[in-house]
């Protein structure tokens, strides 16, 4: 069995083994005790900064045991802190590994130098709110050509997202950015201004402008930026009401262009 064998999951980051600032890991495997002397001088970082001070009595101070495990294969990941308080370090949280003698399952951490970055991927499903602004309506006849339109369209999508997510030691500030592709399946309602012209196909179209609604479904790809996600959609147009039944565009194909927000990650990256 691989030492560095873990348990499934699903939805998480992964470490690769082969991208340079990702190829080890440090772990914490115990803590020491060392005696300081009275009049040693003695640095300490207090927030961002670092102050020096003379002992005035012999001191113990414990300090952690950290050991450095080269990655062999691309480990899973549940969770990770990037914070700016140590920006040269990105703390993560591994799923269980398979061998039971192994420290490999504790948390440990990444080194990040100043003004580098380490890179993790995140694959993920998830629900996002969505709007439609624009729909392409191809043509439907000779009299009827293909078209532009801007109809009010809000409602949701379940997708499947593949994410690169950086994390960048500014020295000052931990800086995360992600990028990232999705695909899946958006739906919500449309509202649909009717007339004369837009009904012409029915047998009797409606002469006064109403307003109706309709149910839109269909499958999309985009792509995921800071908690945006822009993306195509091929859809139709249900009519739920009445009226919509009679609109020339009711149950026919059309590609839109949308925009999802991730309600979880918005404004965090």
């Amino acid at each position: 069995m691989n030492a560095q064998s873990q348990d499934k999951e699903y939805g998480r980051y992964r470490l690769h083994k082969k991208w340079a600032s990702n190829d080890t890991v440090y772990i914490k495997i115990g803590t020491k005790i060392d005696t300081l002397k009275a009049g040693w001088t003695l640095k300490e970082k207090v927030g961002k900064f670092e102050i020096e001070r003379i002992l005035e009595n012999d001191s113990l101070i414990k300090t952690k045991i950290d050991s450095a495990i080269v990655v062999k294969s691309n480990w899973k990941i549940s969770e990770v802190l990037f914070e700016d308080k140590d920006p040269s370090k990105l703390y993560i949280n591994p799923y269980n590994f398979k061998r039971p003698d192994e420290k490999l399952s504790n948390k440990g951490y990444i080194k990040i130098p100043e003004n580098s970055y380490a890179l993790l991927t995140k694959s993920y499903l998830k629900w996002s709110a969505v709007t439609v602004p624009f729909a392409i309506r191809p043509k439907l006849n000779d009299t009827i050509g293909s078209k532009v339109t801007t109809d009010l369209k809000i409602g949701a999508s379940f997708s499947y997202n593949y994410n690169l997510e950086f994390f960048k030691n500014r020295r000052l500030k931990a800086k995360k950015s992600v990028y990232g592709i999705s695909a899946g399946l958006g739906f919500g309602f449309s509202k649909v201004t009717l007339d004369e012209s837009s009904t012409s196909l029915a047998n009797k179209p409606i002469t006064k402008e109403e307003d109706g609604l309709a149910f839109f479904i269909g499958p999309g790809i985009g792509i995921n930026l800071k908690g945006f996600q822009i993306f195509g959609i091929m859809a139709w147009d249900i009519g739920i009401t009445d009226n919509v039944k009679k609109w020339n565009y009711n149950k026919e194909r059309y590609f839109g262009i949308g925009l999802g927000v991730d309600l979880s990650t918005f404004g965090k990256q």
